[in-house]
């Protein structure tokens, strides 16, 4: 083969690659799209939340909440992990998926919890990714369907948690755009009182929903504030495409209908503070990212400290390029749409959820469990006098 042809075998490669670069997100869409109307769309069967086997994460409910010390219980919703393709949803018998919700997920998005309480993690029959990538009647059909899987798994939390102890909601990716819509339409006042924090992570939240759907709700303005909303999506250098796409196409549900964040203003509480400031927060106050794929159960992982600085910005925080590769985005085809083996927060969120479950239960603003002189069996709830709620 001489030069000539080589040169040009070359050049149609390179072209090649600029296309798969620059159109990745088209690209994608075309791959992962089921080619089918969701309407006739045969749907895996529901998950049963009375069984354990429906959840990836359940505490042991036939011992005494008492007996872990003054805790919280803690409803983490997971993120995506099924890109799509055949489907629009993710099937039980999808035993690839499924390990990557114990091996990554699980101890990277549900684990830093563990410290705020007892922790509920419910599979549910998620909708692809393909679904959040595009405005299509057949997709939000999709996102709407996932969403009645997590609202019966929150009825049955709610059903085995006890009065006295708050409640923590995680939302992370498509797990937070669910987590919207239970703040919005399954918390009442009487469980309002029980909610130390939500965080709704890496998933849009317009400001003018504290307005209409979430106006019971405020911002989070401190590492302490209970009853309130923390709210972030984080993006590294050289993730432009995947932030224009956070900003403008994602879909709220604004009580009725899913509709586009269209640039609106958008919540975002810096992690490194707990704050609405837009000031650089620098990376001496990063507690730690977890790289835990992969790891046996019982391993607590260690975290990388100092690894990133942050700051909010139109909307979005904007972090450093992580010094440990492990805590940045893969350069693989699709790294956008992947939920990363990696939480670049970890240590922050688990010292932070910890902190405003004790802030609430010190408030006083909960019924107090009466101690058990004679049975285990005897258990009674007395309202506290207090009823003060931090802000």
């Amino acid at each position: 083969m001489n030069k000539k042809i080589i040169f040009v075998i070359s050049l149609i490669i390179i072209f090649i690659l600029l296309i798969i670069y620059f159109r990745s997100d088209e690209i994608f869409q075309t791959i992962q799209d089921p080619r089918q109307p969701f309407q006739t769309y045969v749907k895996p069967p529901a998950p049963n939340y009375d069984l354990e086997s429906s959840w990836l994460s359940l505490p042991n409910l036939n011992s005494s909440p008492k007996t872990d010390g003054p805790k919280g219980d803690v409803f983490v919703v997971v993120p995506s992990v099924y890109r799509g393709g055949k489907h629009w949803l993710l099937r039980d018998e999808d035993l690839r998926r499924k390990n990557k919700l114990k091996t990554i997920v699980k101890p990277n998005y549900v684990a830093p919890y563990g410290d705020a309480g007892r922790l509920f993690a419910p599979y549910y029959r998620q909708a692809s990714i393909y679904s959040y990538y595009t405005n299509s009647e057949d997709a939000l059909k999709a996102q709407d369907f996932a969403y009645k899987d997590v609202q019966r798994a929150f009825k049955y939390f709610l059903k085995k948690s006890p009065p006295e102890r708050p409640i923590v909601l995680v939302g992370h990716n498509q797990g937070a755009s669910h987590v919207q819509r239970l703040l919005a339409d399954s918390i009442n006042d009487k469980t309002l009182k029980r909610l130390a924090v939500a965080y709704i992570i890496d998933y849009p939240l317009p400001l003018n929903t504290f307005d209409n759907t979430l106006s019971k709700y405020s911002p989070c303005i401190s590492e302490t504030a209970t009853n309130c909303i923390v709210s972030f999506g984080a993006f590294m250098p050289g993730d432009y495409k995947i932030a224009k796409k956070y900003l403008k196409t994602l879909m709220v549900h604004d009580g009725k209908d899913y509709v586009p964040i269209n640039k609106r203003e958008i919540l975002c509480v810096n992690p490194l503070t707990w704050t609405l400031s837009e000031t650089y927060a620098p990376a001496s106050l990063h507690k730690g990212g977890v790289a835990a794929e992969g790891l046996d159960p019982d391993v607590k992982p260690a975290a990388m400290t100092k690894e990133v600085g942050a700051i909010c910005e139109n909307g979005i925080l904007n972090v450093d390029k992580p010094n440990s590769r492990s805590l940045r985005r893969p350069f693989i085809f699709g790294s956008k749409f992947r939920t990363l083996p990696s939480n670049l927060f970890y240590e922050d969120l688990k010292v932070n959820a910890k902190k405003r479950v004790d802030s609430l239960i010190s408030s006083g603003a909960l019924p107090i469990k009466a101690p058990d002189f004679y049975s285990d069996d005897i258990q009674e709830i007395k309202e506290s006098p207090v009823s003060s709620i931090i802000q």
